[in-house]
């Protein structure tokens, strides 16, 4: 019993430990963005600030215009979860349970195109879509973001596909759905935990993407990650950090809420799947 107590504090003591230094560096962007100017920078540090302003919250919205980087953020997001989530529990369907001359060589070229690095495609990438007049576009950005999230998704989706019993995909099959119809309605909902961990991922990845829109979002698309790039400076030499502090601020708001409700999900979907089991 005593062991017991001792090895469950340890353990509460090394989680609480662990996720203070992995806080530490959130509680210090949240504290720089309200702290003045002037005593950002002072030695000793101080942790705990003993004047704080919004200041840095009302200049960067005077100098950057947050609420369009905001709602270009959320329209390339949404869609690009809803097209990404649609597309690879299609074609994660097929890899898993329709075998195919190529499966495993089609597999094997998804794998590799995740593994090229940004800067090797981007050349080709910007001639393409420039091409096709969709520079500073929607349309190319849900492209783009789509296509680089799209391999890791598709890998991960047929790696848990793999381990499901088509029991109740035949018992579809028998009562007549055609295959959309045993996805959507019968695979979906089984998936929801790979799904909302998937939607988690994908979502910060597409929060923290800065190669793509820096590159192909000129100026009526550019999302908040951007928005770094959009802060004025008074030279080279001089950078507000407390102003970039107050975006990291308003950045970290949708992905801690996001992570939130997702986890939520998560949580059910494995409670679920451990009852039927």
């Amino acid at each position: 019993m005593r062991r017991g107590v001792i090895a469950t504090v340890s353990i509460w003591f090394f989680t609480i430990f662990t996720g203070l230094i992995f806080l530490l560096p959130v509680y210090w962007i949240f504290m720089s963005s309200l702290t003045p100017k002037e005593l950002l920078f002072t030695s000793p540090v101080h942790y705990f600030p003993s004047k704080l302003t919004l200041e840095n919250y009302i200049h960067l919205f005077e100098s950057v215009k947050v609420g369009l980087l905001a709602k270009n953020t959320l329209i390339i997001i949404s869609i690009t979860l809803v097209a990404t989530i649609s597309f690879c529990l299609v074609a994660s369907y097929a890899f898993a349970r329709i075998p195919f001359k190529g499966a495993k060589a089609s597999m094997t070229f998804l794998m590799v195109s995740a593994m090229l690095p940004p800067t090797a495609t981007i050349i080709p990438l910007y001639q393409y879509v420039s091409e096709l007049k969709l520079i500073d576009t929607y349309t190319a950005m849900v492209i783009l973001y789509t296509s680089s999230f799209i391999p890791f998704t598709v890998v991960l989706f047929v790696s848990f596909l793999t381990q499901l019993p088509n029991t109740l995909e035949d018992a579809a099959m028998v009562d007549g759905a055609g295959i959309l119809t045993t996805i959507f309605k019968i695979i979906l909902p089984v998936m929801k935990p790979i799904i909302a961990t998937m939607a988690i991922i994908n979502f910060i990845h597409g929060m923290n993407e800065f190669t793509i829109p820096l590159i192909f979002a000129m100026d009526q698309v550019k999302p908040l990650s951007i928005g770094i790039t959009e802060i004025p400076r008074i030279d080279q030499y001089q950078v507000p950090w407390e102003t970039i502090s107050a975006l990291a601020s308003i950045m970290l708001v949708p992905i801690v809420t996001f992570v939130l409700i997702f986890e939520r999900h998560i949580m059910e979907g494995l409670m679920a799947g451990s009852i039927k089991g």
